[in-house]
């Protein structure tokens, strides 16, 4: 899976369990298990998409950290359409 295809499925993660519980702040423990990648390409992935405004991170120790998506990262799932 290439880093387009990660940030893509990360941001649609959030973006569906946004929709359960509105403000909830996924773990990255659980978006290694979702997605099947180690936890340093997670997490520069997640760097990325947090530097363009489509997730705010509070990071841990090591590459762990929680992720809640902004509302620029809801209306870019959205537009991508998926």
């Amino acid at each position: 899976m290439d880093e387009v295809e990660i940030r893509k499925k990360i941001l649609k993660i959030i973006y569906d369990l946004n929709k359960i519980k509105r403000g909830y702040s996924v773990d990255s423990r659980d978006l290694m298990g979702k997605l099947d990648v180690k936890s340093e390409e997670l997490f520069a992935n997640a760097k990325y998409l947090e530097k363009d405004g489509y997730i705010e991170l509070e990071e841990f120790l090591g590459h762990e950290f929680k992720a809640k998506i902004t509302q620029n990262g809801i209306q870019k799932v959205e537009k991508m359409g998926f």
